[in-house]
Parts: structure tokens; C-alpha cells; sequence
């Protein structure tokens, strides 16, 4: 009885104990630098425990900078080793504790959201190598990659909807004007943001062809254009016709 009364007592003070230790008492606004030197001659599975975030950092870092130390993790570019971008993002997910804190946050979406209407489309792509191209498209593919999430486009009020549509398909018909350069796998993440949208709304016409069209599925599901540039096309000609029915309403 003695123990189980004492045990109330510091109750109360146990709870603001705990409470202090998550609080911050300077906000982190610089992405988290990786201690990459350190990684060197360590084992892949090493590398993983050296590479995540000490959550005395992680849960101080500004959601910007938060947002900016997952697309900058070392093992971001193993996206790009499975056979869909769904899939490699998913196994980056897994790899990086950064992704976990970020859905946790109600600003994630407006962070990631300026970040991304901050990247420049319009390149003049002769004047850089392939290499370079080549880092330009990743960057920007990470970002999106972000957005097409559902932990992002589930929770979009009304009007964050229609922005984040109607950049994503402005920078679709970029990426469509320059498809020499970025290909179908550089349409995929701004085609699956505008084709997640439609399904998540239930938009008829995308429900439509979701039911006739198998090709549809798949590319919602894991992001590939396996239909080709008819596809790409079609999710196009969608995203006007709902673009128009959402500013409508």
C-alpha cells in the first residue's frame, strides 16, 4: 500500500518529467549532415543503425529541415533499384527513421509543398552532361516521390488539392514537352501524384478507366507507365476534365 501510494504521488511528476525530454529546447532548421566518413568499411546492415537519425535530433528538426534530411539520405538512390519507384521508396522508407517522424507532422504536406513549387522546370538541358541531367531529374523525382505518398494526399484540405494538382500537371506537360529528355520513368511520379488524386476523389472518369483498363491499376499502385505514352496521355486528358470539375466546386 506504502509503494502503490508512493507510486501516485510521483505520478504527476513523472508525467512532466517525461513530457520535458521530448521538448526541444532549440528547433533544428539545417538538414541532418550523415556521418558518411564514419560509414566507410561498414557493412551494409552498419551503415543502416549508423544512418538514422538520433531522435534526440529527429524530433527537433524543423519539418523543412526534416523534409530535406530524408532526400538527402545516402541510401535515397536505392529507389531507383526495384522494379517499380513505389517499391524503392518503400525500401528507403524502411531504411530511413525520417519518413516515420515526417507523416507524424500536420505541416508535412505545406513543407514539402513550398520545397517543391521551389524546383525549376524549365532547363536547358544541352548545356548541362548526362551526369548532370541526370542528378536534376533524381532531385526532383525525390520530391515528388514524397508528395504521391497517401500519408501526404489523404489528408489535403479542398484548396491544397487543387494547388498541388495543378502544379503537378503544369509540370507534367513539361516534362511531356521534353519527354527526349525525361522519358517515361521521369513522368511516372507526377502522373501517379495526378492519377492518386482522381482515384483518392473517386473522379468517375478515372474510376472509368481504373475498371477498364488494367494498365491503370498497376501504374496507381506502383507508379509504372507500363501503357506506354498512350498512358501517359490519357492520365493527361483526365487531369484537365477533373482539374476543371475541382475548381468548380
Amino acid at each position: 500500500m506504502i509503494y502503490r501510494n508512493l507510486s501516485l504521488l510521483l505520478l504527476p511528476f513523472l508525467i512532466v518529467a517525461c513530457g520535458k525530454e521530448k521538448k526541444c529546447e532549440d528547433i533544428i532548421d539545417e538538414a541532418y549532415i550523415y556521418p558518411l566518413e564514419a560509414a566507410k568499411g561498414k557493412t551494409f546492415e552498419e551503415k543502416i543503425e549508423l544512418f538514422k537519425i538520433p531522435d534526440q535530433v529527429l524530433h527537433c528538426l524543423s519539418t523543412k529541415a526534416l523534409i530535406q534530411s530524408c532526400i538527402k539520405h545516402p541510401n535515397m538512390s536505392l529507389m531507383w533499384t526495384m522494379s517499380d519507384l513505389q517499391g524503392g521508396f518503400d525500401k528507403v522508407e524502411d531504411y530511413c527513421n525520417g519518413y516515420g517522424e515526417l507523416w507524424k507532422r500536420s505541416d508535412k504536406y505545406r513543407n514539402v509543398y513550398n520545397l517543391y513549387s521551389q524546383l525549376d522546370f524549365n532547363r536547358e538541358w544541352l548545356s548541362f552532361t548526362d551526369l548532370q541531367n541526370g542528378y536534376y531529374m533524381d532531385n526532383i523525382v525525390r520530391y515528388e516521390l514524397i508528395l504521391a505518398q497517401y500519408e501526404i494526399l489523404k489528408n489535403l484540405s479542398h484548396s491544397e488539392k487543387i494547388e498541388l494538382f495543378q502544379i503537378a500537371l503544369d509540370n507534367q506537360k513539361t516534362k511531356y514537352s521534353n519527354i527526349s529528355h525525361w522519358g517515361l520513368v521521369g513522368m511516372e511520379t507526377t502522373c501517379a501524384i495526378l492519377s492518386r488524386i482522381m482515384y483518392l476523389d473517386g473522379y468517375k472518369p478515372l474510376i472509368d478507366e481504373y475498371n477498364s483498363n488494367n494498365l491503370m491499376p498497376i501504374h496507381i499502385s506502383n507508379f509504372t507507365l507500363i501503357g506506354g505514352e498512350d498512358l501517359v496521355k490519357r492520365i493527361m486528358d483526365l487531369s484537365d476534365g477533373y482539374l476543371i470539375k475541382l475548381k468548380s466546386q
